[in-house]
């Protein structure tokens, strides 16, 4: 094991001893102690083990096809991880991957896992930085090997070493980064995706002291789960289903709830007035950095059909101001869901969007297709020759030509 790889955060380590415990009810605590060090090693073959499996996860992580390869993305996120834990961190390594759920994780060895669906929702710097630091404080207080003993004096599991080296030797290599890591030890990928609620609540605390200490806005923390919560909610309601207040995958490491949300609330009020800081909340520099990746992020999103989430998410984004790229994928989520009524609403969100100045080439074919339906010919053939300009090599450029040549 690479030992350069077990102290690249201790920087981060003192933040939660600042102030002393609180007594307000819905007040999280915020003295708790780091329980890693500046040498830290591995303390027992329980943990050894761990490590060793989590290093053969990470083996499969780094040649996965779900890892997006945004390396200014990646630079974005370790700077923001430097910034929560005040010091550099060379030996962080983080996994940008290709996956539609609300979801980041952070293993005992240093490695961090951040999907696409969870910046997908993210509106700014400081709500990035909430659930990062959330992420952080289960590192630090050495949650996943908790939880793993925990497991173990529950259920009969096998040896991590053994295990991992069985299932690492028989993995096919087909399906997702969860699968290969599940296969490779079901216990130590449980122990990392699911918490018990006092290491939530650990986390949430030790997330929430790092976002005062580094100057942001502590209120996005609880403003990332009223929006994760608000989603699921207009996508039971479109579903016609009842929403519940839990969470809707047994491999999200932070179930939003009600009761979670007003503690993150009160635990930011309480320390606005005790940490003096000009709080900021990054948006330009967050919107700068996704900018590029928006399309795609949106995309996965969408492909999901699940129209009430994806009209929630955009039009949730779009309290930021709207843009051609989410006036397009509103107009795509129109389309695809094909109510009543929704083939007009569409065509509106295609029109509005190519008179945005970022408007993507798709929006011109999705526009130029809608207003030949309506019978505006010249119109409709002037936007599909403008997507032509923008995408000449599109996959649907024959169909596009054919259609303009009748």
């Amino acid at each position: 094991m690479n030992g350069s790889r077990r102290h690249f955060l201790i920087g981060g380590g003192a933040c939660a001893a600042c102030l002393p415990s609180l007594a307000g009810a819905r007040v999280l605590p915020t003295n708790l102690e780091s329980l890693v060090d500046t040498n830290y090693e591995p303390l027992d073959p329980d943990e050894r083990g761990m490590w060793q499996s989590c290093e053969r996860i990470e083996e499969m992580i780094r040649t996965s096809p779900q890892r997006l390869d945004a390396p200014a993305l990646q630079d974005y996120t370790r700077g923001v991880v430097e910034r929560l834990v005040g010091r550099e961190t060379p030996d962080l390594r983080i996994y940008l991957m290709r996956d539609s759920s609300f979801n980041a994780s952070m293993y005992p060895t240093g490695m961090m896992i951040v999907n696409t669906g969870f910046m997908a929702r993210v509106r700014n710097e400081a709500q990035y930085a909430a659930v990062l630091g959330h992420e952080a404080g289960h590192f630090f207080r050495k949650h996943t090997i908790t939880g793993y003993r925990s497991i173990r004096r529950k259920t009969s599991t096998m040896a991590f070493i053994g295990a991992a080296a069985g299932a690492a030797a028989g993995y096919s290599g087909q399906g997702s980064w969860v699968d290969a890591a599940n296969v490779i030890n079901q216990a130590l990928v449980m122990s990392v995706f699911q918490f018990s609620r006092t290491h939530e609540a650990e986390a949430d605390a030790f997330g929430i002291m790092l976002m005062a200490r580094a100057g942001y806005s502590t209120s996005a923390a609880s403003a990332v789960w009223g929006q994760l919560i608000a989603e699921r909610m207009a996508s039971a309601k479109q579903r016609g289903a009842k929403y519940k207040d839990r969470s809707e995958s047994a491999f999200s490491t932070h179930p939003p709830s009600e009761d979670r949300m007003q503690d993150l609330s009160d635990t930011a009020d309480h320390l606005s007035t005790v940490v003096v800081t000009n709080a900021t909340d990054g948006r330009d520099e967050w919107l700068a950095a996704i900018q590029p990746h928006r399309a795609m992020l949106l995309e996965e999103q969408i492909k999901l059909n699940d129209p009430g989430a994806s009209l929630y998410l955009v039009e949730s984004l779009a309290q930021d101001g709207w843009t051609g790229v989410l006036r397009y994928n509103e107009g795509e989520v129109y389309r695809l869901r094909n109510a009543d009524g929704d083939d007009v609403k569409a065509a509106d969100a295609f029109a509005a969007s190519t008179a945005l100045p970022d408007a993507p080439a798709e929006a011109w074919r999705a526009h130029g297709f809608a207003l030949l339906k309506a019978g505006k010919t010249p119109e409709g053939r002037e936007a599909l020759n403008r997507y032509l300009t923008m995408k000449p090599d599109a996959r649907d450029a024959g169909i596009v030509r054919y259609t303009l040549n009748q």
